[in-house]
């Protein structure tokens, strides 16, 4: 449980790098490129001794870089069209809160000299592209059978920049994921958008409580 959560939290920080400006030729080469020296520019962050200097950055780069509209509007399906204009104000503002809440959930205490990543491979199409990489875990977080971590990334157009859309870990998408745990809160509450918000919020909330900052 330990390292699968781990996988997840690490998975999502490097989700974060998953933004660049639209370029005139959009290829594999400009996209490598500009993945690996943001790589260096998170794994930098993520060595700052300063924990609240660490996550201003990271929630920088976050606000950024993550489509958390498109994702916080995926997840509810159907019933993100039946909600109305105020409904849709808190279920955002909280869905903000509830993704940061969870990467920083879990201690980054470990010297970022031993994490590192590569770009497996980069597809590209005409609205988005899916990026293959593989990221090397700290020695603390190794075990046996597992040293690295692949992981499969999609970003998509968004406005005049690409943003993370969703994240891969060994098949299982992130989305999804989020999907099946907010219907079976829904299935809970009876379908009832307030009830499910007020439980959402208490589960935000629940969260940032617990969170060591």
């Amino acid at each position: 449980m330990k390292h699968r959560m781990f996988f997840k939290i690490i998975s999502l920080l490097f989700a974060m790098l998953f933004s660049f400006q639209v370029r005139a030729e959009l290829n594999e080469e400009s996209i490598r490129s500009f993945l690996n020296t943001s790589g260096e520019r998170l794994i930098e962050a993520l060595g700052m001794e300063d924990k609240f200097e660490r996550y201003e950055v990271l929630d920088e780069m976050f606000g950024k870089n993550v489509d958390t509209f498109y994702m916080g509007r995926y997840v509810l399906g159907q019933y993100y069209r039946t909600m109305t204009d105020e409904q849709k104000s808190r279920y955002h503002e909280l869905f903000n809160r509830y993704i940061k809440s969870l990467y920083k959930s879990y201690p980054i205490d470990f010297k970022t000299d031993e994490l590192g990543f590569e770009i497996l491979s980069v597809n590209v199409y005409e609205t988005y592209a899916n990026a293959l990489a593989v990221i090397n875990l700290p020695e603390k977080y190794r075990t046996e059978n597992i040293e690295t971590v692949t992981v499969q990334f999609r970003v998509h157009e968004k406005g005049e920049t690409f943003q993370i859309a969703d994240l891969e870990i060994g098949g299982v998408s992130l989305l999804i994921g989020l999907k099946k745990r907010f219907m079976q809160m829904l299935k809970d509450d009876e379908n009832e958008i307030d009830w499910f918000l007020d439980d959402f919020e208490d589960l935000t909330k629940s969260n940032e409580k617990n969170l060591d900052l």
